[in-house]
């Protein structure tokens, strides 16, 4: 092909190409950033800004919104003493938030399949729903955890049945679950582990099409079920 026949792009698409690529270096950067010095920011209980994370959508990630992710951690904390164990299952905005509550909270736990997240070190459990025991620890947490939340990354009843495979797993007697996916999970969610829909409506940084609800197996004055 000559080259005079290869469209070229207009002005404006290459100015927003290039803004483009420049966000995504910045943002490259401060992880990276972060990486380097993670160690002295553990050690000082400097906050995490979830901001440093850039979305990877092929992982379905869409993260949280601050009030969101405030509003999932509180209820972790609210309803677990400081010995429970905590597990953030694909839901690392609800765990970067809790842990910036809570830094002293050592058993609280990210499951996730995007190892960016293993900075977290002993908090980090790498994670992939289509194995759902499968997993480091695996053994020893069986039956452990006090408090769950779960946000699987794919609407379709395998996500949310082998993610539920794993809650199953790792709860406690007495467990408190909370589950984050689509409105169209409602009647599989009641189904697998109990969980009913609340009147709280979890929020995206981006937005999403989809509707998102939340679902619960218990109550508070502040998550009530509809």
């Amino acid at each position: 092909m000559d080259s005079d026949d290869i469209p070229a792009l207009s002005s404006d698409t290459l100015a927003a190409l290039q803004s483009f690529l420049a966000e995504k270096q910045e943002l490259d950067d401060r992880f990276e950033k972060l990486k380097e010095n993670a160690e002295e920011v553990f050690q000082n209980n400097q906050k995490i800004d979830m901001s440093d994370f850039q979305e990877d959508w092929q992982l379905s990630q869409f993260w949280y919104d601050d009030a969101t992710a405030e509003f999932i951690a509180r209820r972790a904390l609210e309803h677990t003493s400081k010995d429970d164990c905590i597990a953030f299952i694909s839901s690392p905005t609800a765990y970067v938030a809790f842990r910036n509550m809570a830094p002293e909270r050592k058993n609280a736990y990210v499951f996730e399949y995007d190892q960016r997240f293993d900075l977290f070190k002993d908090q980090y459990v790498l994670y992939d729903f289509n194995k759902p025991l499968d997993f480091a620890r695996a053994k020893e947490m069986k039956g452990k955890f006090k408090f769950i939340v779960a946000d699987p990354p794919f609407l379709n009843k395998d996500c949310l049945s082998q993610t539920m495979e794993t809650v199953r797993w790792i709860a406690s007697k007495d467990v408190k679950i909370m589950i984050d996916t689509g409105a169209v999970m409602e009647g599989l969610a009641k189904e697998l582990i109990g969980a009913r829909i609340t009147g709280f409506h979890p929020a995206h940084r981006g937005g999403l099409s989809n509707e998102f609800r939340c679902y619960s197996t218990f109550e508070d004055k502040s998550l009530q079920w509809v």
